[in-house]
């Protein structure tokens, strides 16, 4: 087995907070029987249920005659010359629903459960609506081979003390103005970085914005100004976490998504995730280490990390540690998609200028509180950037009662992935999917926009449902509105290449290429 950075972080005076609580998130080994895998997921829900012998559930069809591909098929598609070999998430939806419908069974294999795919979200619903009190949604199985993922009553510990803290709207909004402020040193940035004459940027734009997320969300998670925006260089640590990361959405695909063989033998692809891992754990723990050396015992806790290490230590450093690791390549990634969309949409961005205008009516005005609250066009966009692309490919539950999904049964313990961006593309759920149509989610617009507010709930949920919602909700978006703001007040944005936006669809959906943005400043 690997030896890795969770394993060894330990101090030898014992003192250490941050230290002992990365230890407690030891390696551990894997038990690699599907079935055995499949009874530890049941496990995590701690109910006992008696057997359904109501109607729907006696009529439905067996388990067993959900279709679907044999392991054999499943494996022989991922290998060298196999239809899916080095694709991705997006691709492998398409190319087994095509064959088996909108409802099919992948058999557990090489320590993974039982998997039921659907793209029916009246199954969406009927998985939500039977959520236990913990939810389970088995995460990464390399990175809880690295480190210790909690799931059902522990989970549902460490939620309830982190909630009060990150999903208040109120606590995070507390930091509008010194985000507001990073997004216009920000702005100072790119200006000295755009090429007068044609409007382009000199560097990469791509790594400047995750600079920008990496800055805002530290600022959060530990009061602590990295000085990314006002730096002459590349900062090291943060260009390190950068490519880890990279690194990690790359090399996760392959050894969670594709049959893990690694669970079997170590490839020298899989030294390099647990490398990168190692890596993240390196800079996030340098980090978090410094903010701890600033805490002010006497005074309010301002950080998520101080708020957090009053009420349970070791939740407080893991949860900065897991804002530091998730809170970059996601926000850069929305926003850079939301400024493609709008600059291969002017009439849009005009429109969403005029809200901007009105908003601030001289571009350096803060923003604040009370000029916030009214954003809806703005608002807008974002979720219609969300529909478009959104993070992820769909959401994932283990299922926690049995369930009739199209008709089938699904026992408790199954894993269900519910392939929601397939369906939020789609004419059948959104009318008009392939236009950019921020009025449509605009309550005021209903009138004079006909696809306004016409769409199943359940096939739109880029932050998730219910208690497994993404605890960063509310700060992404506070970031990505106070960006937006201050780029689309100060400029006109267009797009100029050739080609549109590409992507990297591996564990997230990231942009990709060369980002074709023209800055006019207004």
């Amino acid at each position: 087995m690997i030896t890795t950075k969770f394993a060894l972080l330990t101090s030898a005076s014992g003192q250490n907070v941050a230290k002992k609580a990365i230890n407690q998130l030891m390696v551990r080994q894997f038990t690699y029987s599907s079935t055995r895998c499949q009874q530890v997921a049941v496990q995590y829900f701690e109910t006992k249920e008696e057997a359904r012998t109501d109607a729907e559930w006696l009529n439905a069809k067996s388990y067993k005659e959900i279709p679907g591909p044999s392991i054999f098929e499943l494996l022989r598609t991922q290998f060298p010359g196999g239809a899916l070999y080095k694709t991705n998430i997006k691709e492998m939806e398409d190319y087994f629903r095509k064959r088996y419908g909108d409802i099919l069974r992948f058999k557990g294999t090489l320590g993974k459960i039982d998997t039921v795919f659907t793209f029916n979200p009246a199954d969406f619903e009927t998985v939500y609506r039977n959520e236990t009190i913990w939810p389970v949604r088995l995460g990464v199985d390399s990175l809880t081979y690295y480190r210790v993922s909690n799931q059902g009553r522990a989970w549902g510990d460490i939620r309830n003390k982190v909630n009060p803290v990150m999903m208040k709207v109120q606590n995070i909004r507390q930091n509008l103005s010194a985000i507001d402020g990073i997004a216009q040193e920000f702005i100072k940035r790119l200006d000295s970085l755009l090429d007068p004459r044609t409007g382009r940027l000199s560097n990469n734009f791509s790594e400047e914005i995750k600079m920008w997320a990496f800055e805002s969300v530290a600022f959060v998670a530990l009061n602590t100004r990295l000085g990314l925006m006002t730096r002459e260089k590349s900062d090291p640590m943060a260009l390190k976490l950068s490519d880890s990361l990279t690194t990690f959405l790359e090399k996760s695909y392959n050894y969670d998504v594709a049959p893990p063989f690694w669970k079997y033998f170590e490839t020298p692809g899989f030294k390099q995730l647990i490398k990168a891992y190692d890596s993240i754990t390196e800079v996030t723990t340098h980090y978090i280490e410094k903010a701890m050396e600033q805490f002010d015992q006497s005074a309010e806790g301002k950080s998520v990390l101080e708020k957090l290490y009053r009420i349970d230590k070791n939740v407080a450093v893991v949860m900065a540690m897991d804002m530091l690791m998730a809170g970059m390549d996601t926000t850069s990634a929305t926003f850079i998609s939301t400024l493609y969309f709008l600059s291969k949409n002017p009439e849009k961005q005009e429109e969403l200028r005029k809200e901007l205008i009105a908003l601030l009516p001289e571009p350096n005005m803060p923003l604040t509180e009370e000029n916030t609250k009214n954003m809806p066009y703005l608002r807008g966009c974002i979720k219609e950037t969300l529909r478009f692309r959104p993070i992820a490919n769909g959401n994932f539950r283990i299922a926690g009662r049995d369930l009739v999904l199209s008709g089938y049964r699904v026992p408790k313990g199954v894993g269900v992935y519910m392939a929601t961006m397939t369906l939020s593309n789609s004419d059948e759920y959104f009318e008009r999917s392939a236009e950019f149509l921020p009025e449509r989610w605009i309550k005021s617009a209903k009138a004079t926009c006909p696809v306004s507010q016409k769409h199943n709930p359940f096939v739109y949920l880029p932050f998730g449902f219910g208690p497994r919602t993404c605890i960063g909700k509310r700060l992404a978006e506070m970031e990505l509105e106070t960006i937006l703001v201050r780029i689309l007040r100060s400029y006109r944005v267009s797009w100029v290449g050739e080609k549109p936006l590409e992507y990297i669809n591996n564990l997230i959906l990231q942009p990709a290429g060369e980002m074709s943005f023209k800055f006019e400043k207004l």
